[in-house]
């Protein structure tokens, strides 16, 4: 563990303006969250949250008094981000729970450093620094994060009730964090109450999965998740994938989207129930169906031609994830120069696309009249160029066009 006073985030006179303003009335703010979690771990630091028990307005006043940009977010939540120095700290006052349902708390402010910590999920994410350095720790989260122990505040059961969403994160948190064997309280936990997670709203599961699947190594918590009938809860279909951990050590960079296809059957009636369930994007969900159940699926076995045509006609990401899966799904060990030059490939198309190069004004200008025929000749002469890996030049085609245009 290191002495993170030392660290640039902690020592950034941004930060230091903001810490110094909130305590101006002599009741210091403390950071708290994940930028004190990861800070002990050496971790970049990105986001900083602080918390405080002064009251929102208050907060507000402070910050524009010191010409800071306040800027009122989640002001009934009790939450302020304040813009210093072209830096972003999301302030949060301390808060104690009033009610839960699983899904959303009722919160009161209050002044109880303890109360606010009580309600948060991990030990290791409950811990608070002030300015001056000082840790505060009242679960031994320090310990845990050490240990690599992802360990629930109090009774596991109970602060799950509180919100089901911890479920998901006590697995993300595990893949990110977790060095040890699972805690095993917390996995009881999660396997009884995992019914609850068919509450959570779409948005709120796709974001926290996709950010467990982009842990580096994530197929062994999402095996778990499986074998203990968890995950079924919100992909029913899901399949026990151990390509999953191959095609992560194929990525050159983490996908979470690429990595829930491989857990998805090759069914497009199954991919149209999973974006709906997680509330994805038209987007996302085309791509998941590129990924898995396309009508052209990719082989790249076939040469550079067959993977010209296909970067042309569905582009560099699907490409990509049909690529990635296609090695898993067929055991290749690693990536060999002949793979190298495959996505060697496919990186060139993504940075300069190939362009079809001729267009209807073109066949115009060579004597075509408008009308289906022309367009017809077009689509052809399309096809003929893709066929041939997309390499003819605008010459080549408006020969092959005059030539179809005399039969």
């Amino acid at each position: 563990m290191l002495d993170i006073i030392n660290q640039d985030w902690f020592c950034d006179p941004a930060s230091r303006r903001v810490m110094n303003v909130l305590g101006a009335r002599g009741r210091p703010a403390r950071y708290v969250g994940g930028c004190v979690r990861d800070a002990l771990l050496r971790k970049p630091i990105n986001d900083i949250d602080i918390a405080t028990p002064e009251m929102p307005q208050t907060v507000l006043d402070l910050l524009k008094q010191n010409d800071i940009k306040a800027i009122a977010t989640g002001i009934e939540h009790g939450t302020i981000t304040a813009v210093c120095e072209g830096r972003s700290f999301e302030i949060t006052t301390l808060r104690s729970d009033v009610s839960t349902d699983g899904r959303r708390a009722t919160v009161a402010f209050c002044e109880d450093w303890l109360e606010d910590a009580k309600r948060r999920d991990f030990t290791f994410n409950a811990m608070s620094l002030d300015a001056d350095g000082t840790l505060y720790d009242p679960f031994d989260g320090q310990e845990d994060l050490k240990a690599g122990r992802v360990r629930f505040i109090g009774g596991a059961q109970d602060r799950i009730r509180e919100d089901y969403l911890r479920l998901l994160r006590f697995f993300r948190f595990n893949a990110y964090y977790g060095k040890t064997t699972i805690d095993p309280e917390g996995l009881q936990a999660c396997e009884k109450l995992a019914e609850g997670l068919k509450q959570l709203s779409g948005e709120r599961i796709s974001q926290e999965f996709l950010r467990l699947l982009e842990a580096p190594r994530p197929a062994k918590w999402v095996d778990m998740m499986i074998r203990h009938d968890i995950l079924q809860k919100i992909i029913p279909d899901v399949l026990t994938r151990p390509q999953l951990e191959m095609l992560c050590a194929f990525e050159d960079q983490p996908d979470g989207l690429r990595r829930l296809a491989c857990l998805l059957p090759n069914d497009p009636h199954v991919i149209t129930a999973v974006a709906k369930r997680f509330r994805l994007s038209k987007a996302a969900e085309k791509r998941l169906r590129t990924a898995r159940c396309s009508e052209t699926m990719l082989d790249p076995m076939k040469g550079q031609d067959e993977l010209r045509c296909f970067l042309y006609r569905n582009g560099a990401i699907a490409a990509r994830d049909q690529l990635f899966l296609y090695w898993a799904e067929k055991g290749f060990s690693g990536i060999g120069p002949r793979e190298q030059q495959v996505i060697a490939l496919i990186d060139q198309w993504q940075a300069d696309p190939v362009v079809f190069p001729i267009q209807g004004a073109d066949l115009l200008a060579c004597g075509f009249t408008a009308g289906p025929r022309m367009g017809a000749v077009l689509k052809e002469i399309e096809d003929w160029w893709c066929g041939g890996g997309c390499r003819a030049e605008k010459e080549d085609c408006l020969r092959e066009a005059q030539h179809r245009q005399s039969l």
